[in-house]
């Protein structure tokens, strides 16, 4: 082979240099895909994530005066309209007025002729020769009462139709569920039943076939409501939620009765079926969290986290100057609430403009749709250099934005150099694991189907807030017993973590405390590390940053 001419050389020299630059660069590429992707999808959480109005499902059983008072409140002051298929029987009709009037103020109503009312009541007619045109007609007009946000009282045989599926007939192994009107979506409805027990592997059977759904068995003499997004039950019976075991996770049982005192805890008596829906989801999934979790790591930009009950003294304006100053920042205050409508008159939003920052801006939706696709919602998120995610219950976050375009601009806001921050819900919210999410009550640190439900600022951690004031020591421990794969950091009240890269600088009048599993320890060691305000933790190494504080 020739020796090449200083022309080739230099060639080979251009050559090479490209070839170290996309070698480096494919490096740096391939260092934020470790800490910074954006693999969440908007097909993992429902849209519809609560009915409009109310939904009783019932049995002519168990109707009556004393039931129908414990399914609603004030029934007294509301209207009935008692809608029939044609024309029922004399003493059949006379029988159901009897008991509803004692409730309510009663009308009477066709499915051609429906009055309005606050309750709209549906059951056929007994001796009646149902075709599919009449039975077509009750239905179109109870879709239309349930868009409007009525409140539906469906009773006797159709009752099951409600459901996303149903079984059509008894309940055996080889029965096939029908589709059903979606009045409970993403859910396999059987009412009527005798013996649960019974009927828990047909089921199993069934929803192997419908992945995603959840099935709810309903006992005779018991009326179901499903209210928003949360049920409960009145009668002699119970319902029944179950989910089929997939390939991580085993079946899910959960038996509903009804209310028996004042001081019973919400989640004893209700069911939140957006956290089933989610479990259901999951079981469809690869098991969370996985085996091996990417480091916890920032490469680009900062994250701010704080445990709630205050901000330390002087980290808001730190937040201001990692997002570009006063005068270059461009802030978005995103609340976490269950409301659609943001009504606060003060929030963070006027001590940044009292603080002098010229360009910010509020966005709140509870309606995923927008947070995916409406460029008016999202524009301020395009732009931001800082975000701000308020107190609540965490699980509205997720609810709201898991997945979705805004989702996917908010990690953007860190590609570029940004901050990203939060208090209380604001914290727990930034990990991947999102810790201590459930509905109904805050009591559980673990929560299925809300477990994957982190915006993922930072992977391979769980984040609890309020640590030491509310005494959640035991619930990090078991968390991080259950997922040694995660560290679990603990944040007092006014007490923050800011993180950079790996390294976690503790700033506050509390201390944040860091749960290591993967490490051994003696008997008598501290099953965690507490650090104070100006020390630092190397969350990649698991272990205390000495010259980095």
């Amino acid at each position: 082979m020739k020796p090449l001419d200083q022309k080739g050389n230099a060639m080979k020299s251009k050559i090479i240099a490209f070839c170290c630059v996309f070698a480096t660069s494919s490096i740096l590429a391939a260092g934020n895909l470790v800490s910074q992707v954006f693999d969440e999808r908007f097909e993992d959480w429902p849209v519809d994530l609560k009915i409009k109005g109310t939904v009783l499902i019932s049995d002519s059983a168990s109707i009556s005066h004393d039931h129908l008072k414990r399914c609603f409140e004030k029934a007294e002051d509301k209207t009935i309209a008692l809608i029939y298929e044609g024309s029922p029987p004399a003493d059949h009709l006379k029988s159901f007025e009897q008991t509803f009037k004692q409730t309510f103020r009663v009308l009477f109503a066709d499915v051609n002729d429906i009055p309005d009312a606050d309750v709209f009541a549906f059951y056929p007619n007994p001796l009646a020769d149902t075709t599919n045109k009449s039975l077509l007609a009750i239905e179109q007009a109870m879709q239309r009462m349930f868009n409007e946000g009525k409140t539906l009282l469906v009773i006797g045989s159709g009752r099951d139709r409600l459901g996303a599926m149903y079984f059509s007939d008894e309940v055996t192994s080889h029965s096939k569920p029908v589709p059903g009107l979606k009045f409970l979506p993403d859910c396999l409805l059987k009412s009527n039943i005798e013996n649960w027990e019974a009927v828990q592997n047909p089921f199993q059977v069934a929803l192997a076939s419908l992945p995603r759904h959840l099935g709810i068995g309903i006992e005779r003499k018991t009326t179901l409501i499903l209210e928003g997004r949360l049920f409960r039950v009145v009668g002699e019976g119970c319902a029944h939620f179950y989910l089929a075991r997939s390939d991580h996770q085993p079946s899910r049982t959960f038996t509903l009765a009804e209310r028996k005192s004042r001081s019973q805890r919400p989640s004893q008596w209700q069911v939140d079926l957006t956290e089933w829906r989610r479990d259901a989801i999951d079981r469809t999934l690869p098991a969370f969290p996985p085996p091996e979790v990417r480091l916890p790591r920032v490469e680009n930009g900062t994250l701010v986290i704080v445990g709630g009950g205050g901000l330390p003294e002087g980290l808001m304006s730190q937040f201001v100057e990692h997002a570009g100053g006063t005068e270059d920042a461009k802030l978005v205050y995103i609340p976490c609430l269950e409301e659609e409508v943001y009504s606060a008159k003060k929030d963070i939003i006027q001590t940044w403009q009292f603080m002098g920052v010229r360009h910010t801006a509020r966005v709140h939706t509870k309606d995923r749709l927008i947070a995916n696709s409406d460029e008016s919602f999202l524009a301020p998120l395009r732009e931001a250099t800082g975000i701000w995610f308020g107190g609540g219950r965490q699980w509205n976050l997720a609810d709201s934005y898991y997945g979705t375009t805004a989702h996917r601009l908010m990690k953007d806001v860190l590609h570029r150099g940004g901050v990203v921050g939060g208090s209380s819900a604001g914290a727990s919210i930034q990990a991947r694991y999102l810790a201590r999410a459930t509905p109904i009550e805050n009591f559980r640190i673990m929560a299925p189907g809300y477990e994957l439900g982190g915006l993922g600022f930072l992977d391979g951690v769980a984040i609890d807030q309020h640590f030491s004031q509310r005494n959640r020591q035991r619930d990090m421990e078991g968390l991080v017993n259950r997922y040694p794969q995660l560290l679990g950091i603990g944040i007092d009240e006014s007490t923050g973590v800011v993180v950079q890269k790996s390294i976690a600088k503790v700033v506050g009048r509390g201390q944040a405390f860091f749960y290591d599993r993967q490490k051994p320890r003696s008997t008598n060691e501290l099953d965690y590390v507490a650090l104070s305000d100006g020390e630092a933790y190397d969350l990649e190494k698991r272990t205390p940053s000495i010259g980095n504080q």
